[in-house]
C-alpha cells in the first residue's frame, strides 16, 4: 500500500495539483478579507462576538470550495492514468486492485486535509490581522477547517469512483460541480442529501455529520473497490 501510494504521489509531483491545494483555502480566506476591507465597521461594530461571526462568515464558502477540490482532484488523479492508458500496466503488477483503488483515495484525502490545514491558520492570521486578539475560538476554527472535509468523505468516495471507472471525465466533472452548486442552497434540505452535510447545519449536531460521513465514506468506499475489482480494465 505504502509503495502505492508513493508512486502516486510521485506522478503529482509536477502536476497542478498543488496549486489547487493552496487556492481553495486562499481563495476562501482572500473573499472574506475583501468582505471585511469593504464592511468592516458593519461587521465589526454591530457583532457580539467577532470570532463566531468570522467563522460563520469563512464557514458559507467552505462547502462549495470544498466540492468543487474534490471535485477537480478526484477527476485529475484519475485522468492521469486514463489519458497515459496505463490501467492494464499499472494492475498487471502484482498488486491487489483494491491497493490501486483506495490509494487514489488516499492520495486526494491528504491533498485535501493540507488545504483543511491552510484553512485553519488562515482563519487564526485573518482574524487576528483585523485585531480580534483576544477569545480565539481555537475549537470552533478547528471544527470549522476539519469537520465539513470529513462530513464529505462520501462525497470524495463517490467522486473518485466515478472518475477511476468511467473514463469520460464529463460525467464526475457534471456530478460534482452540480453537487458544488447545490451546497449553496442546501441548507434547508433534508438531512439525508450528502451535499449538505459539509454545511454541518441541520437538525443535528455537527458531530453527528461527522460521524455519518465518516461512516458512510467508508462504506461507499469498500463498494467502490469491490466494483473496481470486478470490472474489465481497458
Amino acid at each position: 500500500m505504502l509503495t502505492v501510494f508513493q508512486a502516486d504521489l510521485l506522478k503529482i509531483k509536477r502536476k497542478w495539483f498543488w496549486f489547487l491545494v493552496f487556492l481553495g483555502p486562499f481563495g476562501v480566506i482572500a473573499m472574506q478579507m475583501v468582505n471585511y476591507g469593504v464592511r468592516y465597521d458593519y461587521l465589526v461594530e454591530n457583532s457580539q462576538n467577532v470570532w463566531q461571526d468570522l467563522i460563520a462568515n469563512v464557514n458559507m464558502f467552505v462547502c462549495p470550495a470544498l466540492l468543487l477540490g474534490i471535485t477537480i482532484l478526484a477527476s485529475q488523479i484519475a485522468t492521469i492514468e486514463h489519458q497515459q492508458s496505463s490501467w492494464k500496466q499499472l494492475l498487471s503488477l502484482p498488486i491487489k486492485r483494491r491497493i490501486v483503488f483506495s490509494s487514489k483515495f488516499f492520495v486526494t484525502f491528504m491533498m485535501l486535509l493540507i488545504s483543511s490545514i491552510l484553512l485553519f491558520v488562515g482563519t487564526i492570521l485573518l482574524g487576528l490581522g483585523l485585531g480580534f486578539d483576544s477569545g480565539m475560538p481555537l475549537t470552533d476554527i478547528l471544527r470549522n477547517s476539519f469537520y465539513p472535509l470529513l462530513a464529505g468523505l462520501p462525497i470524495l468516495a463517490l467522486q473518485i469512483w466515478l472518475s477511476i471507472t468511467i473514463e469520460n471525465q464529463a460525467v464526475s466533472l457534471s456530478v460534482g460541480i452540480f453537487g458544488a452548486v447545490f451546497s449553496m442552497f442546501a441548507f434547508y434540505a433534508p438531512d439525508w442529501v450528502i451535499w449538505k452535510w459539509p454545511l454541518l447545519f441541520g437538525e443535528h449536531e455537527p458531530i453527528w455529520y461527522v460521524t455519518a460521513g465518516t461512516t458512510l465514506g467508508i462504506i461507499i468506499l469498500l463498494i467502490g473497490m469491490i466494483d473496481f475489482e470486478k470490472r474489465d480494465v481497458k
